[in-house]
């Protein structure tokens, strides 16, 4: 999706004093020599302040995995082309796949204030918020691309996900089951919706949606953490425990397998299991409370 949306035409400004380098940097583009052409394009930057280099400069600096330097690239084109919807898009792509939701949301807020009928941006921007921690926001972000753009199964998906967030369990039910109705198939949407259900105490139909969803996608995260806190239920902490260590490692950066894990722990007699699950917890939920605050700050 980012080489997609990075993609600039070098054929673009042919006539302007910048063109023999970008027709240079095509022409090592197509012998193969990456290296060269992101050195030509580097010096139609610096030289011209050319937006257009910026873009195709990003967009194989993170082809070639490169993520630091293409989100340099992408800044210096925002500082450029401050109101572009093309570098504002790129920028917002390449934060999200790069996890840097403070980033993406700066650009997607300005996204949506400029597109403010784009459904696409709202979604974007919601997922950004939410993955910041801003569970308020993202719903707020998440209702409008849904009344923009009603029924598209992943921003149905995403209101799932963060109404779970704010233990808004039958509200996030309801909006996963119209997303499975729409596409039945996606295990990230059967995990979220057997999350919803196990905090409702639906715990049955909870792990068969887990179960369903693992089937799909072993590794899925959230289906794990489902399946143990079914288990700690049901009183069978072993199992609880194996369960929830596959869901914390399939997602290291959420909080929500080591609270449960501190609680499994403790009732397997592991003091300093339960300290450890719970020290983790704390210090996942502070690096949000992070991110939360500096995405406000930097407003």
């Amino acid at each position: 999706m980012i080489a997609l949306i990075l993609t600039i035409a070098l054929a673009a400004g042919q006539s302007s004093p910048q063109a023999p380098l970008l027709t240079a940097a095509r022409e090592a583009l197509a012998a193969g020599n990456r290296a060269e052409a992101k050195r030509i394009l580097k010096d139609a930057a610096d030289r011209f302040k050319s937006v257009s280099a910026l873009l195709h400069l990003a967009r194989l600096q993170s082809g070639d995995g490169e993520a630091a330097a293409a989100m340099a690239s992408l800044q210096a084109a925002r500082a450029l082309a401050p109101n572009s919807e093309e570098v504002l898009s790129a920028v917002a792509q390449l934060a999200l796949a790069s996890r840097q939701p403070v980033v993406a949301a700066s650009a997607l807020e300005a996204l949506t204030r400029m597109c403010a009928d784009t459904a696409q941006y709202h979604y974007l921007l919601g997922v950004a918020l939410m993955t910041a921690g801003d569970s308020v926001r993202a719903t707020e972000s998440l209702h409008a691309a849904e009344r923009l753009e009603p029924g598209r199964p992943l921003t149905l998906t995403a209101l799932g996900l963060v109404l779970n967030n704010r233990k808004q369990y039958a509200d996030a039910k309801a909006a996963l089951i119209r997303s499975l109705e729409i596409d039945p198939d996606k295990a990230p949407a059967i995990a979220a919706l057997a999350e919803a259900e196990a905090s409702l105490g639906e715990t049955v139909a909870a792990e068969q949606h887990a179960r369903r969803a693992m089937q799909i996608d072993p590794a899925e995260a959230t289906a794990h953490l489902v399946l143990g806190m079914v288990r700690l239920t049901d009183g069978r902490y072993e199992e609880a425990r194996d369960a929830l260590l596959k869901a914390s490692a399939a997602d290291p950066r959420s909080p929500k397998a080591d609270y449960q894990l501190s609680l499994v722990y403790a009732r397997l007699g592991d003091t300093a299991g339960a300290e450890r699950s719970l020290a983790s917890y704390r210090r996942k939920l502070a690096e949000m409370n992070d991110a939360l605050t500096a995405m406000r700050t930097a407003k």
